[in-house]
């Protein structure tokens, strides 16, 4: 039997150590946003500023966000194969970390920005970064899901939402200035630098007392069998034995459902203030990247602090009334749209705060039910359900027109109002309290004595 560490030990790692690992988990969602940030903003305007076409710069994008809809890929891959002397999650996350670096430097070697070929080249490096990125993000969501006290969840979930806009606004904002003060490549590398001291503390924080930093370093894995490697198929018997409980299995759907008033207000409200108010992108693009991003970070923290002091369900379902409230009232009040003194302007905080605070409710939710040995998977399932709930919410306004039903603006934000009221409804009767002493029943029998 192996001796039991000190306390000083166990403070001093992941595990151990609440700061830590909030700090840690925030610095990795912040690392995801600023290449992400850097890559649809100000890459974005660089290139336009160079003569490329939007149809161009387009493709930027397209590519940068396709390895996000098959990150789910990740999930079995990183449950079922570990390196459990390295901790259990610490090594995709270094792995990934580091390639997101080195592509980040290979966005430094760029040729004439006015050149197809780099537009070319610039596109195929921001897919393989956001590959690597994808595969960061799901370990890192696996890890808050096995590091994090049930009392905490919520209020890192908050932060972590938090970082990664901050993150996004580093890369739009801070590196549009960082290339007009000096070039691209500076800014590409400033980020590849970030990225490594990221990286730095990912090698340097332990998960658990006793594991190695590095191959050469004195450690083994703790003896137990949920931190073990296991295979494949082993994790997809775990999922399916965690999916065959009614809760968990009951909020695949409600990931979904709850995310479709996402899809159809994006598109439905460029319409409204573009085309029905005859704003200008422009001007669109900055009351949305100020105020709307300003309620979403406020939405997030509230949230977070909110769920972990009264519940996560509860919170949920008070995020769901409010985002349908805020929508609601807005399509009931159409008649006055046109009126001067309307304070259109203030949906846009109001839906993205209402949409953050109930996202970040949901997160610990889904972390609260994720099953130990199958944490990765399951949690990207719920990510996974989310896309697609987003894909039928943008579709929705094509669908309609295919019924014959002539809506307005003001009828598909009414339908928008129904979701979350639908989804707030399907929230009852859940019981993650159930599951989570369950889970911590396992574990604590799988500890070695």
């Amino acid at each position: 039997m192996q001796d039991q560490p000190l306390p000083d030990d166990r403070k001093k790692t992941l595990s151990g150590n609440r700061h830590r690992r909030s700090r840690l988990l925030c610095l990795l969602y912040f690392s995801q946003g600023t290449p992400w940030g850097f890559a649809t903003i100000a890459l974005l305007a660089t290139l336009s500023e160079a003569g490329h076409s939007k149809a161009d710069t387009a493709t930027v994008v397209a590519m940068a966000i396709l390895p996000w809809t098959f990150k789910f890929l990740w999930g079995p891959v990183i449950d079922s194969y570990r390196m459990p002397a390295f901790g259990i999650r610490r090594p995709w996350i270094a792995i990934a970390q580091f390639f997101m670096a080195v592509t980040l430097i290979g966005a430094a070697t760029q040729g004439a920005l006015s050149s197809e070929s780099t537009l070319i080249y610039l596109a195929w490096v921001f897919f393989v970064h956001n590959c690597f990125a994808s595969l960061q993000d799901v370990a890192t969501d696996a890890m808050a899901v096995d590091l994090l006290e049930p009392n905490e969840r919520g209020r890192v979930n908050g932060y972590m939402w938090g970082s990664k806009l901050a993150g996004i606004a580093v890369g739009g904002a801070g590196m549009a200035w960082v290339i007009s003060a000096t070039n691209i490549q500076t800014a590409a590398v400033v980020q590849a630098l970030i990225t490594l001291s990221i990286l730095g503390l990912v090698i340097a924080w332990l998960e658990r007392p006793g594991e190695r930093r590095f191959p050469w370093s004195a450690g083994a894995a703790q003896a137990n069998p949920a931190r073990g490697n296991f295979g494949l198929l082993i994790t997809l018997k775990e999922l399916r034995r965690a999916l065959s409980n009614g809760t968990t299995a009951k909020l695949l759907l409600i990931a979904a459902v709850y995310v479709m008033v996402e899809g159809l207000y994006d598109p439905l409200t460029v319409e409204f203030f573009v085309q029905h108010l005859d704003w200008s992108a422009a001007r669109f693009a900055t009351a949305q990247g100020t105020l709307g991003v300003t309620g979403e970070l406020f939405g997030a923290l509230a949230g977070g602090y909110l769920c972990d002091r009264y519940g996560r369900r509860l919170m949920a379902g008070l995020g769901m009334l409010s985002m349908a409230t805020v929508l609601l009232l807005f399509g009931a009040t159409s008649m006055f749209w046109d009126a001067a003194w309307y304070p259109h302007v203030l949906l846009l905080p109001a839906f993205k705060g209402t949409l953050a605070f109930t996202t970040v409710s949901m997160f610990s939710l889904f972390m609260k039910v994720c099953w130990t040995r199958a944490a990765a998977t399951q949690f990207t399932l719920y990510m996974a359900m989310s896309n697609l709930g987003y894909a039928l919410g943008a579709k929705w306004n094509s669908w309609i027109g295919l019924t014959g039903l002539d809506w307005g603006l003001a009828e598909f934000y009414l339908f928008g109002g129904a979701l979350p009221l639908l989804s707030m409804l399907l929230l009852r009767g859940l019981d993650p309290d159930a599951i989570e002493a369950r889970k911590q029943a396992e574990q604590r029998a799988l500890e070695p004595s």
